[in-house]
């Protein structure tokens, strides 16, 4: 026997089924308040195959023009719920052909979201839309395929990433710049393959192809120029790294700064002075100019390096950074870090870390973090200061223990620059790959 309980839920259920919204209602909530659109929304999707038809007659509907954005979210949403080509069929129609540019990369962007994989080709004809919005959505949705490719698509795809790389609209070229670099890469990584088999033409030729290709490309000229610098072709390899402000020539100052981290002695002037700064990434490799303004000095005396730092900052009440104790552990705070490779080894090197509060970490590594030794103290003092719209420092380092010796001219050193910003934006001096710990990316200082 049926337990009345059971006869009354069921009972519910079925009046709740008659007297819900019908799909027009649904569709309506799409020109509505945001509860409304969201309401409207999972009511259309749940409704799933009953819902295409009054979907399909709303994108065509020119009174619902208001609600296309949406109409295309939903249906994009449908394709992995229900196996009906019309909705295929109706958005790539949309992305080819829709006179506003916006629908157009919505479809793409839905498509990419949902089953990118099984729009390739339309992806790869949308990269050249008019629109940027269009191509970045594109480029977006093909980036999480690249993999799959047949060999003509990727082939289509590296020349419109080429082309798109210069292109007007910020996200299109910036992802066309992503797209252009992972292609760098591969080649870069081949070359480098090469090189540990000793087949050298091999892998000149695969780093001049990639430059060929993208001849701006920040990892592909530092990699052919360390070909050359390390193979017997020094001048070569160190005129390619110049060219690409990879180098720093260290000039010897007049005399000492005084330290009070407001960068304002005189005899900074005579300093070496760098501005130009990349956003590290660990999800692409591509070069993007830093957002925040920056600017490094350095220069040295027979007793010690010395380094300055200004970091623009508009909100500096907001610098995040507590730690007072020497070698706390502040990498998570607004610091600044030094890479500093005596001797260009590509293995060992002092890593320093600055707060706001002058307060420094700083450690030696032999080959790498896993041989950081932070027992090992340098002989150096930072001061820092934090002013209405920036903060900066004035560190010096003083040569003479086996770790730092004293620099004569000519020397030539291993070194990179890091300003760690709200742990939103890492930028660097020299682009490194797989993390700021690779001595083998750094870029050189020459004493002069």
């Amino acid at each position: 026997m049926i337990d009345k309980a059971w006869i009354g839920f069921f009972a519910a259920v079925f009046i709740g089924w008659g007297c819900g919204p019908s799909l027009q209602d649904s569709i309506d909530k799409l020109g509505g308040t945001t509860e409304e659109q969201a309401a409207g929304r999972m009511e259309l999707l749940l409704a799933k195959d009953r819902a295409v038809d009054d979907l399909l007659s709303a994108l065509e509907d020119p009174e619902r023009a208001a609600s296309r954005l949406l109409l295309v979210e939903v249906l994009a949403g449908l394709t992995t719920r229900v196996d009906d080509e019309r909705i295929e069929a109706a958005l790539l129609s949309r992305l080819r052909e829709d006179p506003d540019y916006l629908v157009r990369a919505m479809v793409a962007h839905q498509l990419g979201l949902h089953r990118p994989a099984f729009f390739i080709d339309p992806f790869l004809d949308a990269l050249a839309d008019t629109s940027g919005a269009v191509c970045h959505a594109a480029l977006l949705a093909l980036g999480k395929v690249e993999d799959k490719l047949e060999p003509a698509q990727t082939r289509r795809l590296q020349e419109a990433a080429q082309r798109l790389a210069s292109h007007a609209h910020l996200g299109a070229r910036l992802e066309a710049t992503i797209r252009v670099e992972n292609f760098v890469s591969g080649w870069i990584s081949d070359a480098r393959q090469a090189e540990l088999g000793a087949r050298m033409a091999r892998a000149e030729s695969l780093y001049t192809r990639a430059l060929d290709y993208a001849p701006g490309s920040k990892r592909g000229n530092y990699r052919l120029a360390r070909f050359y610098f390390d193979n017997g072709q020094r001048e070569r390899g160190l005129a390619l790294l110049q060219a690409h402000g990879m180098v720093l020539e260290v000039v010897r100052l007049s005399r000492a700064p005084t330290l009070d981290g407001k960068l304002d002695d005189a005899v900074w002037k005579e300093a070496a002075q760098v501005d130009s700064f990349f956003q590290h990434s660990t999800v692409h490799t591509a070069a993007i100019p830093s957002s925040q303004r920056t600017r490094i000095q350095l220069g040295y005396t027979d007793e010690a390096l010395y380094f300055g730092f200004y970091g623009h900052d508009a909100h500096p009440d907001s610098l995040v950074g507590r730690s007072r104790n020497f070698d706390a552990e502040l990498w998570h705070e607004d610091i600044v870090e030094l890479f500093i490779d005596p001797g260009f080894t590509h293995r060992n090197y002092l890593h320093v870390g600055i707060n706001h509060l002058g307060t420094v970490h700083d450690a030696w590594l032999t080959g790498g973090l896993s041989g950081r030794g932070v027992e090992w103290n340098a002989d150096a003092r930072a001061v820092a200061m934090v002013g209405r719209d920036f903060w900066s420092l004035e560190y010096r380092l003083d040569f003479g223990d086996a770790e730092v010796p004293q620099a004569q001219s000519g020397a030539e050193w291993g070194f990179n620059f890091v300003r760690v910003f709200r742990g939103a934006e890492y930028s660097q001096w020299v682009r490194t790959y797989d993390g700021g710990h690779r001595p083998d990316d750094f870029g050189l200082l020459i004493f002069k």
